[in-house]
This record gives C-alpha cells, structure tokens and sequence, in this order.
C-alpha cells in the first residue's frame, strides 16, 4: 500500500532518492496519478521513489454526468500539475507511467475512454505504453487498504458497489448512472431534494423544510414569492427558472449540489426518508455482495466519507454488524500504486 505521506501537498515529506530535486544527471522518472470523478478530478505527480511534487484539481470527467468536453478539461488539469511538478524539478521530469481511475470508465466505456486518453495524452508526449487507463472503482478500492480482496462500497456524484476477488470485481450493484440508478449519491441526494420541493410547492406532496433550504441557496422566497418579489408570480416557475440557471444541460452532476440539503435537517419528515433510503440501499448492498459478512469493506466518495447523518448511520450500522470497514475519502493512493506497478523494468 502507498505511505499516505505519499500523496499529501507538493512538497510534504521531502524528496528521496534519485528523483529528487538535488539530483544530478539524468531527468527524474515521474508518475502521474489521478483520480478522477464527475464533479471533480485530483491529480498527484511524484518521482518513482519520492513523494509528490505536485498536487492539482480540476473539474470532474465523467463522460456521462460531466459533459461532451471532460476530457479536454482532464487534460488541461493534468498539463498543469506536469508544469508544477517540472517547475519543482527545476524543469526536469519524463512521464515515465500515468493511472488514471476515471469515473464512468466501465466495462460498458473503457475503450472509448482510454482512445480518447491516448489521444489526448500524445499532446504531452506521454506514449500509449505509459498510459493505464481504469475505473475509480478499483483505485478507490486499493486507497483502502485492505488488500485485494473485499467490497467496495462508493457514493459520490454516482453510486455503486463492487465485490473484488485478487483486485478483479466478480460482483456488482448499481453504478447504473443517474436515469437508471445510483441510488444513494450525490446527483441521486440533489434530485430527490428537488422533487420534494418540487412536490411540496405543488400540493402533490408533504410541506418540508427542504423548501426553504433550496430556496436559501438559491436566494428565492419559495413560500409567499416576496424576498425578491416574485418575477413570474408563481413560486414554482420561480425554481424551474432558477434551477434552467444554475443546472447546466447535459451535466447532471451540478444536482450533487443539493445533495447535503437533507443531512442539515435530519428531523424534516421528508429528509428524514430521503436519508433513510440511501442508507438502507448501501446496506443492503453490503449484504447482498456479502451475506455472511467475512469480506472488508472500502466505504469511498464524498456522501460516504464527508462529514454527516449518512456516514455515520452507516458506519454505525455497519459495526453493529460485525463488519470490517474502512474509509477511503480519495482514490489517489490507488492511483498512485498503480502507476508505479505500471512502470516497466525497461523503462527504469
């Protein structure tokens, strides 16, 4: 497993070995780690035997929650964290492997999204040999520490869960993405907000509290349409408008947002279900990956391991369980094994 000091802020711990900035004669080899996920990317590049010299983060890269140009934005973000770390280097550095855990790049899309990697990747001069290119299942799942074998539980922009057997996933549930799935994420938490306000405006559903909070953040009097006064003269046409605004077309992820909404207000009703769902889906998965609770669980992304009612339910239930788990609130540490185990001998 990867020191986590191996993946703090461009300069933490000091640099060993021949990649260090001290070091004369050839350019160091250095490897770029990235985890990558529909909101936002984290990219690390460090020396084979040193600790990072630069740390960066960009916008997310999903193909399908991120929008048509993600990967034109990814490369952007891994351009700039090259030019800090050579910069740290006093200009020196060849890319010598890159591991890239990328949401969305599944089974269903992992060709199509390592072509474009390796295409977009040859205006760094990084060759295609050099470039491994997976999903941010398994990078988040190695990030835990466990081993090889174990579950791998992640909720984030999507949602999904993975039994791995010797790092391979041999068990799936969910990660169908946000039209047909991903109960428990964050665009999942942002768009059953919304249809309950939606719904509590409407009188098709209970009156929440939710309603006032989507109204806070989007500076709108949701209930009487006076602070500002109302530009339609309809509430609810007052959040569709707001909402065409701030949720741009094609990219779902902005929904995840929202998603933090029922955790402030854990006693609202309406919340109260919204957070009961996600949880007893992520448990229920656990289950049905490991009815008789003799694997480890990785517990990743930013609903499962950020600070809230929704962690710590599960966590708590989790133990009372009996089961293992730990959290793992970046992949980049997987990441970033994996592309030191990508360096080949001939490379060295």
């Amino acid at each position: 497993m990867v020191d986590a000091a191996a993946t703090g802020p461009a300069g933490t711990g000091g640099m060993t070995g021949p990649g260090g900035p001290a070091g004369a004669g050839a350019s160091p080899l250095l490897v770029i780690a990235g985890d990558i996920g529909g909101t936002s990317s984290r990219l690390v590049v460090a020396p084979l035997d040193g600790a990072v010299v630069a740390e960066v983060q960009g916008p997310g890269a999903n193909l399908r929650s991120s929008g048509a140009d993600a990967l034109d934005r990814l490369v952007d973000t891994m351009r700039a964290a090259l030019e800090q770390a050579r910069a740290v280097l006093e200009g020196r550095g060849d890319v010598a492997a890159v591991a890239l855990g990328i949401s969305g790049a599944g089974p269903a899309r992992a060709g199509e999204v390592r072509r474009a990697m390796v295409e977009r990747l040859a205006a760094l001069d990084i060759a295609e040999d050099r470039i491994l290119i997976t999903d941010d299942l398994l990078t988040a799942f190695l990030a835990g520490g466990v081993g090889d074998d174990g579950l791998l539980v992640l909720a984030g922009t999507g949602a999904v869960a993975v039994r791995f057997r010797d790092r391979e996933a041999v068990a799936r549930r969910d990660g169908m993405g946000w039209l047909l799935g991903d109960i428990g994420s964050a665009v999942w938490l942002g768009r059953r907000t919304l249809e309950a306000v939606a719904a509590d405006l409407d009188g098709r559903g209970p009156r929440t509290e939710l309603t006032q909070e989507v109204g806070e953040m989007l500076d709108l009097d949701l209930r009487e349409g006076l602070l500002p006064p109302s530009s339609t003269g309809d509430v609810r046409q007052d959040l569709i408008r707001a909402l065409d605004e701030q949720l741009p077309a094609g990219a779902p992820a902005a929904l995840g947002r929202f998603a933090p909404l029922p955790g402030r207000i854990p006693g609202d009703p309406v919340a109260r279900a919204i957070l009961d769902t996600a949880i007893g889906h992520a448990l229920d998965t656990v289950e049905a990956l490991d009815p008789g609770a003799e694997l480890p669980v990785v517990l990743a992304g930013s609903v499962l391991t950020g600070d809230g009612p929704i962690r710590d339910e599960l966590a708590e239930a989790l133990g009372s369980a009996g089961r293992s788990f730990r959290a793992a609130p970046t992949g980049l540490p997987g990441a970033l094994l994996l592309a030191r185990e990508h360096v080949g001998p001939a490379t060295v």
